[in-house]
C-alpha cells in the first residue's frame, strides 16, 4: 500500500465511511474537476464591494476605520499613539515616505522594527472584497515591514477596493512591470499549529488596522 492509498484509507476510517477506496478516489477526482471551474462571481456595485470588504476584513480580525483624506489619517495616528502608555515607533514604507507628508509628533524610525511597540504604515495596491485581503507589492513596501512590526496599519484608497482576487491580478498586470514579490495579508498573523488553539501574532503583526480613505494622492 503506497502512501497516497494509506492517506485515503485513513480518511475513510476517520469518517466512518463504508465506501470502498475506489469510491473515494472517484469522489476526489470529481471534486478536483468541480473546483477547477471558474467560481461564481456575482455582480456587485462599488458600494456593495466596499461593504463586503469591510465585513470580511472584520471577520478575519482586522480593525477597519473609514476616513476622508490623508490629513485625517495623520490625526488618527497621533491619537492612537497618544493613547499608548509607551510611545510607538512608526516605520513608513518607501512609497509613503516618498510622499514627504507631515507626521506631526509621531516618532519615525528607519531601523529594523522591534517586537514591541513597533508600527508599520503601508499602502495597499489593491483590496479584495471576497476575502478581506490586501495586496502589497515589493516595489512599494519591503516584505519585512509587513511581517516584523507589532501593529500593521494599511492605507486603502477606496477606489482600490475590488470584488475578487482575479480583479486585483488584472490591475497588477495593467501595463506595469511585475514586482519581485506580491504579499497578500488577511488580518493579523495567526496560527493553530499548537494544540489547535488560535494564537494571534505568532508570525507577524498582533494587530492589523485597515484605514479606508475616500481619496489618497496618486
Amino acid at each position: 500500500m503506497d502512501s497516497r492509498t494509506r492517506i485515503i484509507e485513513r480518511i475513510r476510517q476517520s469518517i466512518g465511511s463504508d465506501h470502498a477506496g475506489e469510491d473515494l478516489e472517484a469522489a476526489f477526482k470529481t471534486l478536483c474537476e468541480t473546483q477547477a471551474d471558474t467560481p461564481a462571481q456575482p455582480a456587485l456595485s462599488h458600494v456593495e464591494t466596499v461593504s463586503r470588504f469591510i465585513s470580511e476584513a472584520q471577520r478575519n480580525g482586522a480593525v477597519v476605520t473609514e476616513l476622508e483624506n490623508l490629513e485625517q489619517v495623520q490625526h488618527w495616528l497621533e491619537r492612537e499613539a497618544d493613547s499608548q502608555s509607551v510611545p510607538p515607533t512608526l516605520s513608513l514604507s518607501p512609497q509613503i515616505a516618498a510622499s514627504q507628508s507631515d507626521w506631526g509628533s509621531l516618532t519615525l524610525s528607519d531601523d529594523t522594527p522591534q517586537p514591541v511597540q513597533s508600527w508599520g504604515l503601508v499602502r495597499a495596491h489593491s483590496a479584495m472584497a471576497e476575502t478581506g485581503t490586501i495586496m502589497s507589492l515589493s516595489r512599494d513596501c519591503p516584505s519585512r515591514l509587513l511581517f516584523l512590526v507589532e501593529r500593521l496599519i494599511v492605507l486603502i484608497d477606496k477606489r482600490d477596493i475590488v470584488r475578487f482576487q482575479e480583479d486585483a491580478w488584472e490591475r497588477l498586470h495593467d501595463g506595469q512591470p511585475l514586482p519581485r514579490t506580491v504579499n497578500l495579508v488577511t488580518g493579523p498573523s495567526r496560527t493553530a499549529d499548537i494544540e489547535q488553539q488560535i494564537q494571534i501574532g505568532a508570525h507577524g503583526p498582533r494587530r492589523t488596522d485597515y484605514l479606508i480613505v475616500e481619496s489618497l494622492p496618486q
